[in-house]
């Protein structure tokens, strides 16, 4: 490679016998290829890897999820019904869309009117994003095309979830519920196709929090979501948040939020006490 020292040189004919074009050559080839470009892809990895999603909840990016959701990973909010698992899902896409960031939440069961006001009572009112929050009600779709059932009612799914990105380009997405796409999926070999599914979810590229909801009994069972006898997807998903009401002396409860699982991050395993008052908080639990 050409230096300094070559600059003081004595008149050509005493030069290398390497040509002027080669040197440079060789000089592009060792900043742009061979080992040292090895070196600089694979930070280029390591960082594109430490890349974080932050829901925006206190106490729950940092210290539980040790600073955040790696960027793409699919994350199951599980839970039996009560513990306000789509409202913590939905809480992630209002946050980041009140700082600029798209998000789509697509509904199987609950109407858009409906799942609106119940936001609106909480605080999280999407008229309020300037845009940025999207609302897709696949169920008001499932009425319409009844006679569409199993695969190709899943490929409709894919299809409007893909399209919309097009003209919507959301970096979060809210799918509710994994159980209720299931149903009408009609899947016949269900662990594969969770595999195929969430492949394809990673595939477009965008934080997912896929809602899965565990039967009322497994409350019963201290709210273990290992208790519930259907629970394939766990290792299948990046990431684990279970969500369950824990008896807090005779008859109080409090709900709680858990860590079970995120792929790339050391984070915190135990449960925390999960709040909401004017917005969601995770705290550690007192007494």
């Amino acid at each position: 490679m050409t230096c300094p020292v070559s600059r003081r040189a004595p008149p050509p004919r005493s030069r290398p016998s390497v040509p002027r074009s080669t040197s440079r050559r060789a000089g592009r080839t060792s900043r742009s290829g061979g080992a040292a470009s090895g070196r600089c892809s694979r930070g280029s990895r390591r960082r594109w890897a430490m890349e974080l999603e932050l829901t925006h909840v206190e106490g729950l990016d940092a210290p539980v999820c040790a600073g955040g959701i790696p960027r793409g990973s699919v994350v199951l909010l599980a839970g039996a019904p009560g513990t306000m698992k789509s409202s913590l899902g939905f809480a992630a896409l209002f946050n980041n869309a009140l700082r600029g960031r798209k998000g789509l939440y697509i509904s199987l069961e609950q109407g858009r009117e409906s799942l609106v006001h119940h936001m609106k009572g909480l605080g999280m009112d999407p008229e309020g994003t300037r845009g940025n929050l999207s609302i897709l009600d696949l169920g008001a779709l499932r009425a319409r095309i009844q006679e569409a059932r199993g695969p190709a009612w899943l490929d409709l799914f894919k299809m409007y979830t893909q399209t919309l990105r097009t003209t919507f380009p959301y970096e979060f997405l809210v799918l509710d519920s994994l159980n209720a796409l299931e149903i009408l999926a009609k899947f016949e070999r269900p662990r594969r196709e969770v595999f195929e599914l969430f492949k394809w979810l990673r595939g477009l590229g965008v934080t997912c929090f896929v809602i899965s909801e565990l039967p009322p009994e497994s409350e019963a069972n201290g709210g273990d979501y290992r208790t519930s006898p259907d629970h394939r997807e766990d290792y299948l998903a990046d990431g684990i948040i279970h969500l369950k009401l824990a008896k807090r002396g005779d008859f109080g409860t409090q709900r709680q939020v858990r860590v079970v699982k995120l792929r790339g991050r050391r984070h915190s395993t135990d449960y925390h006490a999960l709040v909401f008052d004017h917005g969601f908080r995770v705290t550690r639990i007192l007494g």
